[in-house]
């Protein structure tokens, strides 16, 4: 073999050395890549977020961001992940809802966050079922949203829930041996009367009376008359508190002492206002579905804190027109922090692995202890029971 050969050779094989040195370098620095590049759980913050109702969408997709800020980056399964919110706005339109799910699902989101109201919700259930993504809902309480779907959650109180704790509390905390119920004939007030009445039937407690019945002066003089007849010691009524007020005054000025239970519509300051002889209201209870970490005079270091941290975050986003949170604010944060904490647990942010843990998830969160039943609602949601006492709203206590 000659010189030239020999150095043509040698020449060949540093040419080849040197292109499967570089091909190593390549891969080496792509597999690098893709180790570093940041990975992503992608969440949907779907809810309203244009229109007089606005407010509510921009509390929820705050809320999450908020959350997000907190918890990014998390570890599950040995890797570290950013969480991105993706927040669409469903116009709080049925239709447009079912389009917006059917994005996120496109956008590959882990779960869903929403929606605003119990049709957009509705209708947003069944497209995120097929891919097993979770929803988790903190502001629609139909009670016919239950069951819908085995990927729904509801945060939040729902409506038979929010009625069988005021039940609840007239059976167990007054035991009533006459029990009137008396709704305003609106239809939220007749609904409600509806409700109760049925749940009674359940539990065999005895109703005497309900009254339907529009609160205008005539009609509340035979209303009274009526009530002395019947003599009850418990006395139900939805209504809003200024009908309360002149219910529950004449029904004093009529010498008739039975003790009066409303709701959230009842329960006002103003109720103050409209009443001189401020002694005929003490005693008046009010059973409202807040939570008592989130209620009124609430002293919750969580609750407080959160309010805080809340109004700082908004008050460095731009085109944001709320500057505090609403009353959906704390669950919309929960419900993100139930949602990593389920993917933690399953080591998986495939939505269909952390579903199941999911849905025996047990956390104590801004509005309480959160677990879930079979169908998706809270185990268990607690309310608030309010009285006045000396020309005040206080926590009740017996």
């Amino acid at each position: 073999m000659t010189i030239k050969n020999i150095s043509s050779k040698f020449i060949y094989e540093c040419f080849l050395l040197f292109l499967i040195f570089t091909l190593i370098l390549i891969l080496f620095f792509n597999f690098t890549a893709c180790e570093t590049k940041d990975r992503v759980i992608k969440i949907g913050s779907q809810a309203v977020l244009s229109g007089e109702f606005s407010s509510y969408g921009e509390n929820q997709m705050i809320s999450i961001k908020l959350a997000a800020s907190e918890l990014s980056p998390v570890r599950i399964g040995g890797f570290d992940y950013n969480i991105e919110v993706i927040a669409r706005d469903d116009e709080g339109n049925a239709e447009k809802a079912f389009l917006v799910s059917q994005e996120m699902v496109e956008e590959g989101v882990a779960g869903v966050i929403g929606s605003t109201f119990d049709g957009t919700t509705k209708v947003s259930i069944p497209i995120y079922m097929e891919y097993s993504i979770p929803i988790i809902t903190t502001s629609a309480q139909k009670t016919e949203l239950s069951g819908i779907g085995d990927n729904f959650f509801r945060l939040i109180i729902n409506n038979r829930q929010k009625v069988e704790n005021i039940a609840s509390f007239i059976r167990d905390e007054e035991n009533p041996q006459k029990l009137i119920l008396i709704d305003n004939r609106d239809e939220y007030s007749v609904n409600m009367v509806d409700f109760l009445i049925g749940i009674f039937d359940d539990w065999d407690v005895n109703v005497l009376r309900r009254y339907s019945i529009e609160m205008a002066a005539e009609d509340t003089d035979i209303l009274i008359d009526n009530l002395l007849i019947d003599d009850p010691d418990v006395v139900f009524f939805c209504g809003k508190y200024d009908e309360l007020a002149k219910l529950v005054t004449k029904s004093r000025e009529a010498g008739l002492n039975s003790k009066f239970i409303t709701e959230t519509l009842g329960m006002d300051d103003n109720i103050f206002i409209l009443v001189s002889d401020q002694q005929c209201l003490d005693g008046i209870i009010a059973v409202i579905p807040d939570p008592p970490s989130l209620a009124r005079y609430s002293e919750d270091i969580k609750a407080v804190d959160f309010r805080h941290k809340f109004i700082d975050f908004v008050s460095k986003a731009e085109g944001i027109e709320i500057d505090r949170p609403g009353p959906y604010a704390p669950y919309s944060y929960d419900a993100l922090y139930i949602l990593i904490e389920a993917m933690k647990k399953a080591n998986s942010v495939l939505p269909g692995d952390y579903i199941k843990e999911l849905k025996s998830i047990s956390y104590d969160g801004l509005v309480g202890h959160i677990e879930f039943d079979f169908k998706g609602d809270m185990a268990n949601p607690v309310s608030t029971v309010f009285v006045i006492r000396d020309g005040a709203w206080v926590r009740y206590q017996k």
